[in-house]
């Protein structure tokens, strides 16, 4: 049984997610899902931790598919699958969110709490993924992210990010 502070921590990154998705479906889905993303009205936001990105901000970077991001050099069973693999996109999500905040130091840090991953096309060995995130949720310690990766025009993938500060006041 999740405590209230985690099912509230889940629930957010879930009405992110909905709420992006919305965004993002043709007109015949649209509706259920501003519905779902309704029906899990956060609770009262925290002041957000001055460390955090206004909601909004945005980064973009470009990484490029190597051989070490395959879907085969992490283990899939078919050594001819050279394509960016999902783990790889999850850590380039987290890492690429992490440009929209301060650097480590021993008062302050932050760790990945969540993430939610959709997989839509492929990226293929050398080919540049554009990675897009964008802060779409503040409080206290906690906020949410939404990403995006494309190569060109092309989706490759859609995610929710859920991070968390540390920090040495508790």
């Amino acid at each position: 049984m999740l405590t209230p502070s985690q099912s509230a921590f889940v629930t957010e990154t879930l009405r992110v997610s909905l709420a992006a998705a919305a965004a993002d479906v043709d007109t015949e889905h649209l509706d259920g899902l501003a519905d779902a993303a309704a029906a899990l009205v956060p609770g009262r936001p925290l002041p957000p931790h001055p460390a955090w990105p206004e909601v909004g901000a945005s980064v973009t970077r470009a990484l490029v598919v190597g051989p070490d991001d395959t879907a085969a050099a992490m283990g899939h069973p078919d050594d001819a699958v050279q394509v960016l693999g999902s783990p790889r996109l999850a850590l380039w999500f987290e890492l690429v969110t992490c440009a929209l905040l301060p650097g480590p130091t021993p008062e302050l840090s932050h760790v990945g709490a969540g993430i939610l991953v959709h997989h839509l096309g492929r990226a293929d060995l050398g080919e540049s993924v554009a990675v897009e995130a964008t802060c779409a949720s503040v409080s206290g310690k906690r906020a949410v992210f939404t990403c995006r990766a494309l190569v060109g025009d092309r989706l490759v993938g859609l995610g929710t990010h859920h991070r968390a500060l540390l920090t040495t006041a508790g």
